[in-house]
């Protein structure tokens, strides 16, 4: 999967960029699934003169509405109503929080501030102003051409930033079914407090979120944020809903070509968890080494992952109990799988919901999604587990259980004696699923 930050960057640059991943995922024969992540409501600073800035502890620093480069004494930042939602005495954190400042006292265009905390500065920092109640709609006119531009160049998901609430991502659903984009995913990032207390409403609308550490470790004090995480991931697997966990995930790799052994602890840990992605950031946006932090990311997964599969650890299941004929077949079908050691569970779908539900359960047998849709293999690429392969739509339960033991014998290999496990819609041709089958190895 590819991310694109919409925050940083021009709309040519983006369309330039999004052209040469489906150029590349045509030459590979590959189905790869692209997020085009929104800036969504947050404070930035502007530009700065240099590429960093180093603010001492002590000093003031202005918070202007010019447009002009920022430095030591100022710099540009479009707060909501001028700043007026600010008051003498509150804090404002820049970037990860680790330079704050206090507020003292607002100014004809801006703020003032006194720096409590000195550090690093770099252009386009995130402000974050923890004692405001910023009143600001979720996607603005940034937000609305990014947003055109994305969907243009044929996105699968699009992830929504600081969201408050489930009406809100209800919201952006309306927005692209009346657009025409109903395939298109929505993934909710959860990085206010507000998105905390009303995750389950969130989990009703979106179709995944992602656990974005960076503003959530602002927003919540950090001491509890691997339990935020952990509980959000638990949520996320128990809903049946895609969760990514993004932020500092390999952050040494910016500047080093190995990972910290705490960082290699991090990720091993969040596979477990039940994460469905890790998303790396800076590593591979501005690193200095963004080949070999996807590697490294890759090679912690797997090996996290064969563990798993020989039984030496276990994912964490917070799936909960079955509840209509879906996902019960999805639990007989990762059951039956189980108890025969099958090769395979190959899971035929027009939306991918079955693949999804049999993927929650996080099966240690792998699951192969069959479906006429390109949109919907693309889109499972982001689900846990799961490899896509195009299929007629309408195939015949004979065809079906035919096509299955050659396509899983092709992706998986292993014993020519192990069954394969076949979901279908009986009789197949347009209706949900209602069937779990096993087809012998041979026949």
């Amino acid at each position: 999967m590819f991310r694109l930050n919409f925050s940083h960057g021009t709309d040519p640059e983006h369309r330039t960029v999004l052209r040469r991943i489906r150029k590349v995922e045509k030459a590979r024969g590959r189905e790869v699934a692209i997020i085009a992540d929104l800036q969504g409501p947050k404070i930035r600073i502007g530009a700065l003169t240099t590429p960093t800035l180093r603010l001492a502890a002590g000093a003031e620093w202005r918070l202007d509405s010019s447009r002009l480069p920022g430095d030591s004494l100022r710099v540009s930042a479009q707060l909501p109503g001028g700043g007026m939602a600010a008051r003498p005495g509150d804090r404002i954190l820049v970037g990860d929080g680790s330079v704050e400042l206090r507020v003292l006292r607002r100014e004809k265009d801006g703020l003032r501030t006194r720096v409590l905390h000195g550090g690093i500065v770099t252009s386009h920092a995130g402000l974050f102003l923890p004692n405001a109640r910023l009143r600001t709609e979720l996607l603005g006119a940034k937000d609305r051409a990014d947003l055109s531009t994305a969907l243009d160049e044929g996105v699968d998901f699009v992830a929504l930033s600081f969201v408050r609430n489930g009406d809100e991502v209800r919201s952006v659903r309306r927005r692209l079914d009346r657009a025409g984009h109903r395939d298109v995913g929505l993934i909710a990032k959860v990085e206010r407090p507000e998105a905390l207390r009303e995750i389950e409403g969130i989990l009703d609308a979106a179709d995944g979120i992602m656990v974005a550490r960076g503003d959530l470790g602002i927003a919540v004090p950090l001491e509890r944020l691997a339990l935020e995480q952990k509980r959000l991931v638990a949520r996320a697997n128990a809903r049946h809903r895609t969760v990514i966990v993004a932020t500092q995930v390999l952050l040494s790799m910016v500047a080093s070509p190995r990972p910290t052994r705490a960082e290699a602890t991090d990720v091993a840990n969040a596979v477990l968890d039940g994460a469905d992605a890790l998303m790396l950031s800076e590593e591979s946006a501005i690193g200095d080494y963004p080949v070999e932090a996807v590697g490294w990311l890759d090679r912690i997964c797997r090996a996290t992952e064969s563990a798993v599969e020989a039984g030496a650890v276990h994912l964490h299941r917070s799936v909960e109990p079955a509840d209509g004929v879906d996902h019960s077949l999805a639990h007989a079908a990762v059951d039956l799988a189980a108890s025969l050691s099958a090769a395979a569970i190959v899971v035929p779908t027009y939306s991918g919901r079955t693949a999804r539900l049999v993927a929650a359960l996080r099966p240690t047998t792998p699951v192969i999604a069959l479906s006429s849709v390109v949109s919907t293999r693309r889109k499972l690429a982001l689900t846990w587990g799961v490899q896509s392969h195009p299929a007629p739509r309408h195939l015949d339960l004979l065809h079906l259980r035919d096509g299955a033991r050659r396509i899983a014998r092709a992706y998986v290999g292993g014993s020519r004696t192990a069954p394969i496990v076949v979901t279908a819609g009986y009789p197949v041709e347009g209706r949900p699923t209602n069937l779990v089958t096993v087809v012998p190895a041979e026949e």
